[in-house]
Formats: structure tokens, sequence, C-alpha cells
């Protein structure tokens, strides 16, 4: 089998990389700003300062907390024939956004996403095989800001059997989010045998955390719910201009979060994101480009030194304002560059304008691109089978081999075949009379008219009802 990849590091770049961050690691450390999190740094031997809240770690408490990283992990769903089983080779995607803004199917206006938006696009993923895991894609603005992650998840829950991967829970919805999780699964505790949700963790650039996020995360220790763990450097502005700079920075980052929550639990699953950008000195904005794709190179291969899965962002970064060239460009370079280096996992499709705003007619474009992207990972196999010698010799000078057994036998298996993008004639185009924005918009309707989530059963759902109510009486009134 022949399978393009694209290389960037060498064997001894990635461990003086390594070194360096180490370096960092034991002589700056990283600020924590917890408490809670420094003394159990403090009790693996790491140097506190308590005024700080920061620590600094020894090489070899870092070197003890990658013995303990999974290589492997599972991604529980509420329908088992939907589990994600991470590991290396493998590639997944997962819907991103949780998108204030969401661009309406019929009038194509930019506004407030909604609660019903929400269920939409919901049930738009659940349908779609080529996304294996949903992050919710907008936040809805129609429900008070205290109630939007509870909101969220109840209809996560009732309209997608797929593994959900959550943002940060506040402290005030935890014991209600428990509640929920509990009202699915029957017992809380089943989530450390099947965890059909992960977290999200952030540490923020340069070597920072904020306190209150790190102790939310370790409030998940006990059921070892997996983590995905990545922060968001801008280089050039929070990070080093340099595009090595801000690898070596978050590579630190990283490794310094990956330490706490390995000493908290060892044996805690965690999928480094793998993502960066760097500052437009022009715009003043955050710039997803050719520079980013490197650094996320960069950082896969990072992962991949450490044995550890890894994700980027990079596919649903679009920051195309409208269906065009430059949103096709942004979906299918930065995602086909990422999944040539091996990732293990895909945020996308999702979001434009700069992960604000959710267009599902740009989703069910990205769908393509997905689809491409996983045909050239496949590469091409070369053996004798495939090789065709005899057909070849047989057929001679004959172009023909459109009857020749073979083609049916193999076009199939060696083909793509576009499902939203039409190879006609121009004057079968022009009958048509459809853009692809059109086509996609009219794929959407159909699947959203069309599909049947699974269902919860009834007794599931009016407890969740329940929870949500009692939520709302404690939060909002």
């Amino acid at each position: 089998m022949a399978v393009p990849r694209i290389h960037l590091l060498s064997n001894e770049e990635t461990e003086h990389i390594h070194s360096m961050s180490l370096d960092i690691l034991g002589r700056v450390g990283i600020h924590y700003g917890s408490r809670r999190a420094l003394e159990i740094l403090e009790g693996a031997g790491c140097q506190i300062d308590w005024e700080e809240l920061s620590a600094k770690i020894p090489p070899q408490v870092v070197e003890k907390a990658l013995e303990t990283l999974p290589s492997q992990i599972l991604l529980a769903a509420r329908n088992p024939a939907q589990d994600i089983h991470v590991r290396e080779g493998m590639l997944f995607y997962t819907s991103a956004g949780q998108s204030p803004w969401f661009r309406d199917l019929d009038s194509r206006v930019r506004r407030a996403a909604t609660s019903d938006d929400l269920i939409q696009c919901t049930c738009l993923i659940d349908a779609l095989d080529e996304v294996e895991e949903y992050t919710p894609l907008v936040l809805p603005q129609d429900v008070p800001p205290v109630m939007r992650v509870l909101c969220s998840l109840e209809i996560v829950l009732q309209h997608t059997t797929k593994h959900f991967l959550g943002g940060t829970i506040g402290e005030d919805v935890l014991p209600f989010a428990k509640e929920m999780i509990e009202a699915v699964l029957g017992d809380i505790g089943r989530l450390s045998e099947r965890p059909i949700f992960s977290i999200v963790h952030e540490p923020i650039s340069p070597l920072r955390n904020v306190g209150e996020m790190v102790d939310l995360t370790l409030d998940w220790a006990p059921y070892k719910i997996p983590i995905s763990m990545g922060g968001m450097p801008l280089a050039g502005a929070t990070a080093p201009v340099t595009l090595a700079g801000a690898v070596l920075q978050t590579n630190a980052e990283l490794l310094g979060n990956m330490v706490l929550f390995q000493i908290a639990q060892p044996c805690w699953p965690i999928i480094w994101n793998a993502s960066a950008a760097t500052l437009d000195m022009r715009s003043g904005r955050a710039a997803i480009g050719p520079e980013a794709a490197l650094m996320s190179v960069a950082l896969i291969e990072m992962a991949k030194f450490y044995g550890v899965p890894c994700a980027s962002m990079d596919i649903c970064a679009a920051d195309a304002k409208d269906i065009g060239f430059q949103s096709g460009l942004e979906t299918i370079f930065m995602g086909l560059v990422t999944a040539l280096a091996g990732v293990n996992n895909l945020w996308g499709p999702a979001d434009m304008d700069g992960y604000t705003m959710v267009d599902l007619a740009h989703v069910m474009l990205s769908i393509e691109a997905i689809r491409q992207i996983d045909r050239l990972r496949k590469g091409m196999v070369i053996d004798d089978e495939h090789l065709l010698l005899d057909t070849i010799k047989e057929m001679r000078f004959k172009g023909e081999y459109l009857g020749h057994p073979s083609t049916k036998k193999y076009f199939r298996e060696e083909y793509l075949l576009p499902d939203i993008f039409p190879r006609e004639s121009y004057e079968s185009w022009q009958t048509r009379g459809q853009t692809e924005e059109q086509l996609a918009i009219e794929r959407v309707k159909d699947i959203l008219n069309t599909h049947e989530p699974e269902p919860l059963p009834e007794d599931v759902c009016k407890e969740l009802e329940r929870i949500m109510a009692a939520a709302e009486k404690v939060l909002v009134d």
C-alpha cells in the first residue's frame, strides 16, 4: 500500500523540542491559577510558587507522567455501534463550533443562533456518517446565558446518539449536568466504562491556565472521561513570532497540563489538540494559513513522539464570510495537510468567519472535502493484483477498458464518486440551474425532513425536562 504522508521534523528535531520543553517546565514552569492543582503537583515533587500560583516541573516528573499516558482511547456513544476507538493510524471527524451566529437556510441572512437552530444542527450531524463525534455547532442565544450549556446538553442527548464533546461546564451548572448524564446512563459511575461525552481543556498562551477551568476539569478525575486538550497560541501575539518558537512554547504548555492530569488520575485519556494560528499584522486578526499548517504538523509530530492521540481544529478554521473559493480553499487545504501528517482527529466540518458563524450549506459542502481527504489518505494499492499486468497485455493497443471485467470489479473501490459536486457538461449544469450552494441547501433540507434521530426512552426525556426546570428555578429565578 502506497500512502501519501507529510513529514516535517527529523528525529533529532523532535528530541530537541522535547529537551527544550523540559527546560522551560523546569526553569519557568506553568501558571495553573489553582491551589488545588498546586497541592497535587507539590505532592509529586514539583517546586511551587504559592503567590504566583505556578509550578516548576522537574524532568523526571514529566517522564513519569508520560509513562501513564494512554495511546488508545474509547469515546463511547449512546449507541454502542457508534463508539470511536482512537488509536494510531485512524482518523475521525468532530463537528465544531459553539458559534453565536447562524446563517439562515432560507433568507441566507446571518442572525443570532437559537435552540431550534441547534436542534437542526444536531439532527444533521446525526445523519452524516462522515462525522463521528458531535460538538454543538451553535450556542443558542435565545436562552439565558447561564442555561446555555444545559440547554445544549439536553438537545444533544435527545437528538444524536454519537459521542458528545462538550465545552467547559461551570461549577453552578455542573450538578445539573451530572444529573442529566445519570438520567441517560442510569448510573453516573458508568462514565468510567462508557464515557459518552468528553471535555475540552484549553491552556492559555503563554504558559498559563484559568484556575477555575483547571478545577472544573479536575472535578471529572474520578470518572476519567477523555480530555481534548490544546492551547490556542497566536504566534506574534501570545506566542513567539517564529513558528518554531510558537511550537516550542505550545509543546511545553501541553506537557505541563498533561503532567497535572496524569498525576491527579494516572492513565487519564488525553487527546492533544495540535492547533495554532498567527497574528495578521495588518488586520490584528488570527490568521489560518500555511504558517498555521506548518505549526500544526510540527505539533502532530510531537504528539506522535509522545505516543498520544492528537487532534487539529484546522479543517473548521475558515475565515471566509461566504461560500466561495476562499471557504473551499481554507477547508480542504488545512484539513488535507494535517490529515496527511497523521492527525487522529479533525474538527470539521464547522463554522465560518473565524469560528463565529455556522452555515449548514457550508457544513454540507465540507462533507465533500472530508470524503476527498479520506480518499487521498487511503493511497493506492500496489501489488500484482492491482497492477493488472495481464490485463494490459490482453488489451494491447485497444482503449476499451470500460467494458473489461476488471473495471467493473475495481472502480468502486478505486474511485471516489463525488456526492454533491456533479461531474457534468456545461449544458447540463446550465439546465439544472443550481449553484453548489443551492444544491447543498437542498441536500440539507432533504436530510432534515427525513432523518429521525434515535429517541431516548420517554421516562428519560421526562427526567431531563424535570432537571432543566429545576436548574432554571435555581439559576435564573
